[in-house]
Formats: structure tokens, C-alpha cells, sequence
């Protein structure tokens, strides 16, 4: 991993800021919510205990089967649909006893008059004849108790729609609705208007109903639902609107909250009302922030009913059941959070109803105060801060480092090592380190001009006191001597003729280097010079595989064709010398755009990775049979020395698949 990346990372440590105001603001959250829950729940219980006993009578006396009026602001339009009933699906429910007929019933007032909304169940719904007997089919028949007396109908129409029927009572009573028969056959649905006119208080009104389901028309009935049965009442649905002298109670007695007293069946008997506060708008982004900070996730209500008909919610539940519970809602599309609190209300030992209490606040407001809002956004600035500082002193100092290792690596491959080094006035660390690299590659520099003279140097001093000796083995062999003297003679002769050449080898490459100040520079063809140099090395080395490879146009450069010819001289030498017999050896010419490629290369022999870098330096050999000749390792030398007078680079490499070797001088063409 780079230092940039390894700062960058260590910054991370950074968020931790953040994330801790983050769960400081998750604990007040949290806090707030446990206080206002709390204090609601103990408003809820002081408020169920203190309700008053006339309230409390009533609802110990309330009927047990009994369905609220709901309020209706005009009079619905009787087509057999259920538009124009606020909480439609809250309805009294009455199922046959084989479960295969349902009925779920609702009443609403509007204008003085009672209507009703029937929904029936029925897998097979049959058609009659209206009111023959004899192809009778399903019907509904409804009972009404008043103070006026009993009236009862009996619905049985021909055909659906709107519908007229008198009471079979004392009185003439009209009933009018709508039948209308579901679509895929599953039931049918009636809206009915009874023929009874209530005041504002709630009426004293009971109803009874029956669904009577026959499988074939004119035959016996097979299964009824409601509240009678073979046209015997069982029971009676009291129909009760709100009690509005306890609305007003509860609305004087919590000011601050909306609150509501729901029957054992949770239908709402009170409500305080009050205006809901205009919720403040708020974005996606705002309200993904809010349920994230929430430890308790608040349900997300589409909208809450201005007037509920019936509170079925878990915490209204757990109440009728005798436990105190609460709950917290969120609106979909604004800041409006509810704490939403039940508890039970009992009477004489029995739990007769739930007193449910609602407080509603801004939840952004409400976790997300000012001061916490402002730690959050400064610890994240202070986090991004410390991260794009980090990451850019990472950034520069990363910049500076990588500089100084392509100045010395520069340096390094150029063969004569360049001691100016950038950073070295900088007065921390690195410029401690580059000038110490500065030193080091004046070191380097001055052992490889050591190592470039020593040659030249050596061969000078060695040539007298080789002469020297060489006069006086001459002279002793002229003297007569025994056959074993003869021998050590001989021996001695051929360590000096070794010298001698190692001698000659040395000025070779002294000489080169001169011979390169003054050499003399034309243009020439490239391949022909390839090609003259193979037939000279078949006919020094017969026997071996020696081949020229270049482009059939002319391949003309301005060269020292001298010193390339002594170049493939120490490069053919190298390659017949390390290879067998039957190894083969290619010169080859490359031409390019902007320079052309010259060299040998031979299977047989591979080259050490470890050697590779400094194969071209002077006094450097991978020879390992030193017996046969006199190998300094100033052949490559040579051919490095060729190339840098050139303007280019000498090259080696190992050959795929261990293939042989390949020595290359990349000469460019505008040098």
C-alpha cells in the first residue's frame, strides 16, 4: 500500500468524531422519547382514573353488540359503493356458522338520517323473483327497534339495483337503497337508507339483521349470518353515535393532547378533537436522516384519520387486554411524529374500554436540536478537513519520494551516476536522505571511473615488467638445462604469454575508448554491414552456424561503422564462446520509426538474473570456465562503450522458454 493510501486509511480513524455525536444524538433522542412517553402514559392513567361516574355507568351499561353512527357531511349517494364512507373497512363483522357466508355491516348519519352499508359474502349468490316465495333466492332481512316501535324489511330483489321496499310494520315505513352484485360473483353489497330521523344526540335505536343464503331459488335456506336466524331475532346491534358531553370533557381535561375513549370493541365513543398543527414539509433525505437517528423506528403512517371510527392500533389492543402500552407513528411525507398511548379503563374490576391519548410533535425539532445539529455538521467538516490534509501532505509527500527514487534510479541506469539530486537543500527527513544518496552515487561515480581506468592503467604498468620477465625466460632458455628444469620453463612461458594477452586485452578497451574521440562517422547500410561481418565469422569459426537476419531495403544510418564492427566482434565472440557447436548464432537487424536494433543472438546459454543490470560494466563476467582464455569481462564493456557513443543503450535479455540469449545495441536515428 503507498504512504498516500496508508494516511488516507489512517484518517478514517477520524469518523470516529462523527460517530460519536451521532450516538450522542441517538442517547437524547432516545431520552426525549422515553420522557414524552412517560409523561404521556401518566397523563393517560390519571385521566382513565378520574374519569367521571356518569361516563363511567355508561360505559359499564353500554350493550355488548353495538356499531358506531359515523359522521357524514352530506348524505351519501345510494349506489352500493362505499366512496363516500370514511373507514369503510371498519365495519361490524358476522360470519355464518359453516364460515362460508360473511356480513360486515356499518351505519353513518348525515342530514338527521341513518344509512347503512351492508357487504355480504356470499361464493354463490342466487337471483330471486322479489318476494315469491316460490323462486325465492338470497336475501337480507333487517329489523329496527325504536321508540316508534319494530319495523322489519325484507329485501329480495329481482335484479340489482335501486331498491323501494315497504314495512312489513304496523306503520308504512319506505325503505330506499341500492343493490349491487360484485363483479366476480364473490357477494353482493347494499346501501340503504332507513326510514327514521335521529336529533344530535345519540339515538336510541337498535337494529337486527339477517343474510339468508339459498343454494337454488324457491328452495329451503342452507345458512344464515347476522344477528337472526329463520327470521328469529337473537340479538340486537345498538347503533350509538359519540358522546359528545365526554368529547368535551376530554377536551378541557388535556389541552395539550388529543384524546379518545374507545368501547371494549375499540369503536371511539369520545374524542377530544382539536386541529392538527401543520406539519412542516420536509425532503426524503430529511426524514431518511430522522429514522436513522431513531433508535425505535416509528411506523410510517400514510395519514391519520381526522375522525377515526374505531382505533384497532397494537397499543389500543394491549389496553383492552389490561396492559398499558404505547407506540410511536411517523407521517410519510412530513416531519410529524406521534406518540400514540393507551390504557385501560376499569370499572368494578372489569376492563370496559381503553382511554387513548395522542401527542403529536415535529420529530426533527424534537432529536435534532440546534446545538446537536451543529456538533454533527462540525465534527464531519472537522473530519473532511483533517482527511483532505492528510491526504494532501500524503499526496506531496508522496510527490517528493517518488522523485528522489526516479532521480536515483535515473542515475543508476545511465551507467555514470549523476550526484545532482533533487530535495537535497530541503531541510527534513528526505533531504537528509537525498543527500545522503548524493553522497553514495559520488561514491558509485567515482568507483566506475576507477574501474573504466583501470584497465588502461594496468596494462600500462604490467607492459615493462612483462618484458622484463619475457627477456629473462629467453635468456634462461638459452642456457642448457635438465628436462625437468625445461619443463618448469615451459610452464612459466605459458603463464606469461596468459598475462600477455590479458595485458593486450586491457589496452584493447584503453584504445577503444581513444579510437571513439576521433572515430570517424558516415552514413551507412546497416544490413550490408551485418551481412560482411557473418561470412568474416563462418570463415574464422568453421564449423559454426553463423547467420545474418536484416531487411531486404537498405537500412542507412550515420554511424561509426568501425565501432559497430568491433561491437558485433565481442558480441559473436561471446555467443560462439558460451554455446556448443550445434547452438546456432543470428545476427539480426530491427529497424523502427525513430531507431533500429543491432545484435546477436544464440540458444544455449541463459544469463543469471543476477547479473543482468550490470553485464555492460567494466571487469564484469559470467564465464565460469576461466582455464580457456583470458575473460576481464571488458567485451561487453566494449559494446556498452560502442553504444553510448551512438546515443543509445546496450541491451541483454534471456529469450522465451529459455531459448537462448539476445545482446542488442538500440541505436536511435537522430543521435
Amino acid at each position: 500500500m503507498k504512504l498516500r493510501s496508508k494516511l488516507l486509511a489512517l484518517s478514517l480513524f477520524t469518523l470516529l468524531l462523527p460517530w460519536s455525536a451521532w450516538k450522542l444524538l441517538q442517547e437524547l433522542e432516545a431520552f426525549l422519547r422515553d420522557s414524552q412517553e412517560h409523561a404521556l402514559l401518566e397523563s393517560a392513567t390519571t385521566l382513565g382514573n378520574a374519569l367521571p361516574s356518569q361516563f363511567q355507568s355508561r360505559l359499564l351499561f353500554l350493550p355488548e353488540l353495538s356499531t358506531p353512527i359515523r359522521r357524514l357531511d352530506r348524505a351519501p349517494v345510494l349506489d352500493g359503493f362505499a366512496d363516500e364512507w370514511p373507514e369503510a373497512d371498519e365495519a361490524v363483522e358476522f360470519v355464518s356458522d359453516d364460515g362460508q357466508l360473511g356480513l360486515r355491516l356499518a351505519a353513518a348519519q348525515a342530514n338527521r338520517l341513518v344509512h347503512l352499508f351492508l357487504q355480504v359474502a356470499d361464493g354463490s349468490p342466487v337471483q330471486g323473483a322479489g318476494g315469491n316465495a316460490a323462486s325465492a333466492g338470497d336475501s337480507v332481512r333487517i329489523w329496527l327497534r325504536s321508540a316508534r316501535g319494530i319495523q322489519s324489511w325484507t329485501i329480495d330483489p329481482e335484479a340489482p339495483g335501486p331498491l323501494r321496499i315497504r314495512s312489513s310494520g304496523q306503520e308504512s315505513a319506505a325503505l330506499e337503497g341500492h343493490w349491487v352484485t360484485s363483479e366476480d360473483d364473490s357477494g353482493y353489497a347494499l346501501e340503504l337508507t332507513l326510514p327514521l330521523v335521529v336529533g344530535s344526540e345519540s339515538p336510541n335505536v337498535e337494529l337486527a339483521v339477517e343474510v339468508v343464503d339459498v343454494e337454488t331459488p324457491g328452495h329451503q335456506p342452507v345458512r344464515y349470518a347476522g344477528t337472526a336466524s329463520g327470521g328469529n331475532v337473537e340479538a340486537w346491534i345498538n347503533l350509538h353515535g359519540q358522546w359528545p358531553d365526554l368529547s368535551q370533557w376530554l377536551a378541557d381535561s388535556t389541552p395539550t393532547a388529543r384524546a379518545w375513549l374507545v368501547d371494549s370493541g375499540a369503536w371511539v365513543l369520545a374524542d377530544s378533537g382539536g386541529e392538527e398543527a401543520v406539519a412542516s414539509e420536509t425532503t426524503w433525505l430529511q426524514r431518511l436522516l430522522y429514522r436513522l437517528v431513531s433508535q425505535q423506528r416509528p411506523e410510517i403512517e400514510l395519514e391519520w384519520p381526522d375522525s377515526p371510527v374505531r382505533l384497532s392500533k397494537p397499543q389500543v389492543q394491549s389496553a383492552l387486554a389490561g396492559e398499558p402500552a404505547s407506540g410511536w407513528s411517523q407521517d410519510f411525507e412530513s416531519a410529524t411524529v406521534r406518540n400514540t398511548v393507551a390504557v385501560p379503563v376499569t370499572i368494578r374490576g372489569q376492563v370496559r374500554g381503553a382511554l387513548v391519548l395522542q401527542s403529536r410533535t415535529d420529530g426533527l425539532l424534537l432529536v435534532t436540536n440546534q446545538a446537536l445539529g451543529n456538533l454533527f455538521l462540525t465534527t464531519l467538516a472537522l473530519v473532511l478537513g483533517i482527511a483532505g490534509g492528510l491526504w494532501y501532505f500524503a499526496s506531496r509527500l508522496s510527490r517528493r519520494v517518488e522523485r528522489l527514487s526516479g532521480a536515483v534510479s535515473k542515475a543508476m541506469d545511465d551507467g555514470v551516476p549523476d550526484t545532482r539530486l533533487p530535495l537535497t537543500s530541503d531541510r527534513d527527513e528526505l533531504g537528509e536522505l537525498a543527500r545522503n544518496n548524493a553522497r553514495l552515487l559520488g561514491a558509485v561515480k567515482e568507483y566506475n571511473q576507477y574501474l573504466q581506468t583501470l584497465a588502461g592503467k594496468l596494462s600500462h604498468e604490467l607492459k615493462t615488467p612483462l618484458a622484463i620477465t619475457r627477456s629473462s625466460l629467453d635468456n634462461l632458455a638459452s642456457l642448457p638445462l635438465d628436462e625437468e628444469a625445461r619443463r618448469f620453463l615451459d610452464r612459466a612461458r605459458e603463464g606469461l604469454d596468459r598475462q600477455g594477452e590479458i595485458v593486450r586485452a586491457m589496452s584493447e578497451a584503453s584504445r577503444l575508448e581513444q579510437a571513439i574521440e576521433v572515430a570517424e562517422w558516415e552514413t551507412v547500410d546497416l544490413g550490408k554491414l551485418a551481412q560482411s561481418c557473418a561470412e568474416a565469422y563462418r570463415a574464422v569459426h568453421p564449423g559454426r552456424s553463423i547467420e545474418a537476419r536484416v531487411p531486404g531495403a537498405p537500412v542507412e544510418i550515420l554511424c561509426a561503422p568501425d565501432l559497430l564492427a568491433q561491437a558485433l566482434d565481442k558480441l559473436v565472440d561471446n555467443a560462439v564462446t558460451l554455446t556448443g557447436p550445434r547452438d546456432e548464432v543470428v545476427i539480426e537487424l530491427h529497424e523502427h520509426a525513430d531507431s533500429v536494433r543491432l545484435g546477436v543472438r544464440n540458444s544455449g546459454s541463459r544469463l543469471p538474473d543476477s547479473l543482468q543490470d550490470r553485464l555492460f560494466d567494466s571487469l564484469v563476467s559470467v564465464r565460469k570456465r576461466r582455464g580457456e582464455g583470458a575473460h576481464l569481462g571488458l567485451g561487453l564493456y566494449v559494446v556498452r562503450l560502442v553504444a553510448e557513443a551512438h546515443g543509445g543503450k546496450a541491451l541483454a535479455s534471456n529469450l522465451p522458454n529459455d531459448a537462448g540469449v539476445a545482446f542488442f545495441i538500440h541505436i536511435p536515428r537522430s543521435q
